[in-house]
């Protein structure tokens, strides 16, 4: 419901200061959340969306946009639904904040950790696994795992068997490798079930994943 480390204490700080909640010298790192949260109740629920979205995505979206989502996001996951797709991770971040103040208000964050351990089969495939994993690999990766009619080959399919998948950093929000033992790795992506419920019942499969 939450990704670690998504939200630092300069976030909560600038939040209490947009709603002028005084000396904050005092409060701890964990103060500071709370106390953003309890000032966002005093709020509402409409008013806490928009002042969190307009310290979260005033770089992105026009004040009526926000205004508009404030209200959209207390009845629709807007992580998986809003249109473009690039801000899921942020609006994901968003509506954890307001479900924690506000958890009868709005619908409950619900991200998808997966967690994969990948055998190279080719001296050419340890190649492809590394730390900093490409992610046009990763996306197909995950594709080649999941049955055709899922979400991400109804919307992507071309740019998966292409040569180019310019949306690939859309699919994915965090990434964390770990090597295991020579041509092994552990990957842990966390993203939406909108892309990743499809692998909900894999448990082993061959890949024939390539980068860009």
């Amino acid at each position: 419901m939450e990704i670690e480390g998504a939200r630092t204490t300069g976030d909560f700080k600038a939040l209490l200061k947009a709603m002028e909640y005084g000396d904050q010298s005092g409060l701890s790192d964990d103060d500071k959340r709370e106390m953003c949260i309890m000032s966002l109740q005093e709020q509402g629920p409409k008013d806490a969306a928009y002042l969190v979205l307009k310290h979260d995505l005033s770089d992105v979206l026009s004040d009526g946009q926000m205004r508009n989502l404030a209200g959209e996001m207390l009845d629709e996951k807007l992580w998986e639904e809003y249109a473009n797709s690039s801000l899921h991770e942020r609006l994901f971040n968003v509506g954890s904040l307001l479900y924690a103040a506000f958890p009868r208000s709005f619908p409950q964050p619900d991200a998808v950790h997966v967690e994969l351990e990948v055998t190279a089969a080719s001296a050419g495939a340890k190649q492809l696994l590394t730390h900093s994993l490409d992610e046009s690999f990763l996306v197909r990766l995950l594709a080649d795992g999941m049955d055709t009619d899922a979400v991400l080959y109804r919307l992507y399919g071309e740019q998966l068997s292409g040569k180019s998948f310019p949306n690939a950093a859309e699919v994915v929000w965090i990434v964390r490798t770990e090597a295991i033992s020579e041509g092994v790795m552990r990957i842990e992506v966390i993203s939406s079930g909108y892309w990743l419920d499809a692998l909900s019942r894999t448990k082993l499969y061959d890949s024939t994943a390539y980068a860009d």
